[in-house]
């Protein structure tokens, strides 16, 4: 059972923002740059576990993602974790996914009192602990290349050819750059890979869409084909 704490603007320790994101880096091993950045909930549930061992699901935790829906899914473990422990505190988890700051600087002043109370100093490396994946952004430039979209293309489905040649090439680039780890490196050549093969796909796709709309605009006079090819030709 976790020993339970309660903090207000009164009782909470004036930290600054840069001293509580020390603070949290070197807990875990990790490189947030901002506060906003803990909207993931990551972090507070590898805090829990470096607490409380076997608390966590911690196989389970997205320690990198940038959607609303992922960050909902990692506040649910540490939910359960706080609810495994009774811990009496309820995370504002509909605020806290906004990545407002003052939201998740007073949760985190809360959560950092409740560590010091709990934590009883045992070894834990944060960073095997999750297999090795970086959190936060950090200082390096190629962190920017490790939040990518999920596809290529637009929700109309046509292809972005010059920004994905530039994609491809600044990612190209970017591999040999000796401050890479080799777990951004694998990263970077998954997603090269997957673009490649979509690229391939989606120009499959628009060459066999051109070549139906171009023989039936042979039998005739068809608006509705001819605006199909002026947009494949944009």
């Amino acid at each position: 059972m976790a020993v339970n704490v309660h903090s207000t603007n009164v009782s909470s320790e004036n930290f600054s923002r840069h001293e509580m994101l020390s603070w949290v880096n070197k807990q875990l091993k990790s490189e947030f740059r901002k506060i906003e950045e803990l909207c993931t909930g990551a972090a507070y549930c590898q805090m829990m576990d470096m607490m409380f061992p076997n608390s966590v699901a911690i196989k389970r935790v997205k320690f990198r993602c940038n959607q609303e829906h992922e960050f909902v899914h990692n506040f649910k473990i540490l939910q359960a974790s706080f609810q495994k422990k009774i811990v009496k505190k309820e995370i504002p988890v509909e605020r806290l996914i906004k990545s407002r700051f003052q939201d998740n600087f007073e949760f985190l002043q809360w959560f950092r009192k409740f560590f010091n109370a709990n934590y009883n100093g045992r070894a834990y490396n944060a960073l095997a602990a999750r297999d090795g994946v970086p959190m936060g952004f950090g200082p390096s430039t190629i962190k920017q290349s490790i939040v990518l979209p999920t596809s290529i293309y637009g929700s109309g489905g046509r292809s972005r050819t010059f920004d994905v040649d530039q994609s491809i090439s600044r990612i190209s680039s970017q591999l040999n750059d000796s401050r890479v780890t080799d777990t951004e490196v694998q990263d970077m050549k998954a997603y090269l890979a997957k673009i490649e093969e979509e690229r391939s796909i989606y120009n499959a796709k628009f060459r066999d869409v051109r070549m139906i709309c171009e023989e039936h605009l042979n039998d005739g006079d068809n608006p509705l084909l001819q605006k199909i090819l002026d947009i494949l030709d944009e």
